[in-house]
């Protein structure tokens, strides 16, 4: 009876690898570490931490080794950025199911046991929790429902847009890599974050949007529920105009990699030349350090988008898949609204 059991339990709560990227984040350590840890504790299945520290100049590594000894401790000599210290928690990671987060993120009680059982569907390629702010207000980022209009993607807002706690299973266009759970041969499969958006963000839009394309789903369980202090953990060590430089290179980035020719030629690319035109007019100190860092990587942006045109798997395209998300968000709440 007690083996029957612990089979039951390892499959319905398989063993997880928790990540952690750290740069600097000495102090997000100490506080949100043991949220970390209490949650894997009173996870039914077994599971271990690794923090990947990124050439952190800090005393991080002396406070994980004195203060939480248990942690796998995975050292980068050089800061690489964000995408290179995920992929070497994953390389590193012993168990199928794994969890990446911030440093910046401090898990609620039970926050891995939702996330987990929605990888057991095949369909699903990742999960996210619902991402609450300090405050206790719900995060914009829990659910990521775009659409293309006027040539540009824009994030949308509406009320159905709005997940609630124990709402249901929601679909999101891709789950934020400060707080998702992802199977480690999925995750390999996708060559996970890819470089070309070095040193962070709009990664995890990228590849959630090429699993959905390869016929994948991502979902938002607001069951599963952590706290964001958001952009806190490159807030205090990297500059303000160098993040909002990346952040508008990598949107554009994205958008010429995942976009149909068709609506690149009529919609993107139209709008960027007027978008050049105003910045210019408003001498925006980022906006041409962004585009002109984007062009240095159209190379890598053809090359990426060979790869998916010969990946006969993703059938999908970026409208299609948006479209999708959104409509059917809009019938999961008109449902939980009673007006169906």
């Amino acid at each position: 009876m007690t083996s029957t059991i612990s089979a039951d339990v390892a499959v319905l709560n398989p063993p997880v690898s928790i990540i952690i990227p750290n740069f600097n984040g000495a102090s997000l350590l100490r506080n949100n570490l043991p949220s970390v840890q209490q949650a894997l504790s009173e996870y039914p299945g077994s599971g271990e931490l690794i923090v990947v520290d990124d050439g952190s100049r800090d005393d991080s590594r002396d406070i994980l080794s004195a203060e939480f000894p248990e942690v796998r401790l995975i050292r980068h000599e050089d800061n690489r950025g964000f995408a290179e210290a995920i992929h070497s928690g994953v390389n590193a990671a012993r168990f199928e199911h794994l969890i990446l987060l911030n440093s910046d993120v401090r898990p609620g009680p039970g926050f891995i046991a939702p996330l987990v059982r929605q990888l057991q569907d095949p369909a699903v390629f990742s999960a996210s929790p619902l991402i609450l702010e300090e405050t206790g207000k719900i995060h914009p980022c829990s659910l990521n429902c775009f659409s293309v209009r006027k040539g540009r993607l824009k994030r949308l807002r509406g009320e159905w847009a709005r997940p609630a706690h124990n709402g249901p299973i929601r679909p999101s266009s891709f789950a934020s890599g400060g707080s998702m759970a992802v199977k480690k041969s999925r995750f390999l499969e996708l060559k996970g974050f890819l470089p070309i958006f070095r040193p962070f963000y709009w990664e995890d839009f990228d590849l959630g949007i090429r699993a959905w394309r390869r016929g994948w789903r991502v979902v938002m369980a607001p069951s599963s529920i952590v706290v964001h202090q958001h952009r806190g953990s490159i807030r205090e060590n990297v500059a303000r105009r160098r993040v909002r430089t990346a952040v508008q290179r990598n949107k554009i980035l994205v958008e010429w990699i995942h976009a149909p020719v068709a609506l690149l030629l009529g919609g993107f690319i139209p709008r960027l030349f007027l978008r050049v035109v105003a910045r210019t007019m408003l001498a925006d100190p980022v906006f041409w350090p962004a585009l002109i860092g984007a062009l240095a990587r159209l190379p890598q942006v053809i090359s990426i988008r060979r790869e998916i045109s010969a990946d006969q798997g993703m059938t999908k395209s970026l409208p299609e898949i948006l479209v999708e998300i959104e409509q059917e968000n809009k019938r999961l709440f008109e449902r939980e609204s009673g007006r169906l």
